[in-house]
């Protein structure tokens, strides 16, 4: 019998999501989904522009057959005028192939400027509200890059969900998100947590870490609910979901140990800024 992927409420959302969720834009088949999701895994985080504008399309056609309860969808929206949000929530439903989001984020919100325009007068964040209220999206959510920025959208406590780049070199949200989320009680879900597998690879660290352990990292602290790991290569999406059923967060000891690691990384400036 196949070991299940823990499970955890999504914050004030109620939502009862797997610790690890598939990340968009890498899966370029139906077929690859429709595997990754009989891992048992059940949160699908998208984007209107991934792949092209195809990313939808190729989840709407791997979730036929599937019951919708048993599936948390995420997707976003980098436009930023509520005429313009609405149009691509129309499109995001259609291509789907569903009648409700159970999440709309605010895609990429990268700058103050780019802030004050999503929640001003005729800006995106009115489209989200107002599909809220509709019944069209269940919650509302905001992604982007910058730490800070994504403070001050948390900060005005209208947001139900964030997703942001965390992992053992790149701690920022522990003090620039992580609080003000929890005092929302917001979810809070990942990406980048093994920054496009370039962590993987350390040849002058004093050890190597197991793969999974990359994910372990991120769901060992106390303020994430999920983590995106995108779908390049199926198999290694299979082994991440075999390894947190097992096993899903680190010691102390191995928890310092993880930190030292991306500490030397960091160091190295092998990674790019999210901003």
């Amino acid at each position: 019998m196949r070991d299940l992927m823990p499970t955890i409420t999504l914050g004030r959302t109620g939502l009862q999501v797997t610790r690890l969720g598939i990340g968009g834009a890498y899966g370029k088949e139906p077929d690859m989904y429709r595997q990754a999701l009989d891992c048992g895994v059940n949160y699908i985080d998208l984007a209107r522009e991934y792949l092209r504008g195809e990313n939808e399309k190729i989840v709407g056609e791997a979730l036929k057959g599937r019951s919708r309860q048993d599936v948390i969808i995420a997707t976003k929206s980098g436009k930023r005028t509520a005429e313009e949000m609405r149009k691509e929530l129309e499109i995001s439903l259609r291509d789907l192939q569903t009648d409700y989001l159970d999440i709309w984020h605010s895609h990429a919100v990268m700058t103050r400027a780019e802030l004050a325009r999503q929640m001003g007068p005729g800006g995106g964040l009115e489209a989200q509200l107002k599909a809220k209220k509709e019944g069209l999206v269940r919650f509302i959510g905001v992604t982007g890059h910058d730490w800070s920025v994504l403070h001050e959208a948390l900060s005005t406590g209208v947001f139900d969900v964030v997703l942001c780049w965390y992992n053992c070199a790149m701690r920022e949200p522990e003090g620039m998100v992580f609080p003000v989320a929890a005092e929302q009680n917001m979810g809070v879900t990942l990406m980048s947590v093994a920054r496009s597998t370039v962590l993987y690879a350390n040849p002058g660290a004093p050890f190597k870490p197991d793969e999974t352990d990359f994910y372990r990292y991120v769901l060992t602290h106390p303020a994430p609910h999920v983590a995106m790991m995108g779908l390049r290569d199926v198999d290694r999406f299979r082994r991440t979901v075999a390894g947190l059923c097992r096993k899903m967060t680190l010691t102390e000891p191995e928890m310092r140990r993880m930190e030292a690691y991306g500490a030397q990384f960091r160091a190295q400036d092998r990674l790019t800024l999210p901003f």
